[in-house]
């Protein structure tokens, strides 16, 4: 009686793996890996700190955009529109203090700011307390200066630390 040679591992790894056409798959289950090295977890851990350090900027410019969206830049909306009517029916501006001015006021929320006119420019300062949710940006401003054509203001170009910090430079 003679017996056959049994398979090694390898024959028997490559039998199972044989595709139905015939030939030899070049895939071999490592059947040995049971989980990632050390070295690869690391790659994976610098990435993702890399990421986290480059976004983590970018976000809080975003949340601070978006507080002074929600908290500041309607009373500035407000304020800019009730001079644009102003001028819209006396070609002037109510510059620079008075009672004309401070009526532009009175239906806009300057809870987070100061309102100071300044020539033909309204410079806007933001007061935040301690517990505020734009206490980072106390103190900063935000300088508005109107744009005429054809009596009446088309636009507001906006200057000051503010705009420079949050990307609105000379934005109209």
């Amino acid at each position: 009686m003679k017996h056959e040679p049994c398979e090694t591992r390898r024959e028997m790894t490559a039998r199972k793996t044989r595709p139905a056409g015939g030939g030899y798959n070049m895939f071999i289950t490592m059947r040995g890996s049971k989980g990632f090295t050390l070295v690869e977890l690391m790659i994976v851990v610098a990435i993702v700190g890399v990421l986290a350090a480059v976004a983590v900027p970018y976000y809080q410019r975003y949340i601070q955009k978006s507080r002074l969206t929600s908290l500041v830049f309607p009373g500035v909306h407000v304020i800019e529109n009730n001079l644009a009517a102003y001028y819209a029916f006396q070609p002037t501006l109510p510059f620079p203090t008075g009672a004309t001015f401070n009526a532009q006021l009175t239906d806009a929320n300057t809870t987070y700011f100061t309102t100071t006119p300044s020539g033909s420019t309204v410079n806007f300062v933001i007061n935040a307390g301690a517990t505020s949710p734009l206490r980072t940006l106390n103190g900063m401003t935000l300088s508005a200066h109107p744009l005429t054509a054809g009596g009446k203001i088309t636009g507001w170009q906006l200057n000051g630390s503010l705009a420079v910090i949050l990307g609105l430079q000379n934005e109209q």
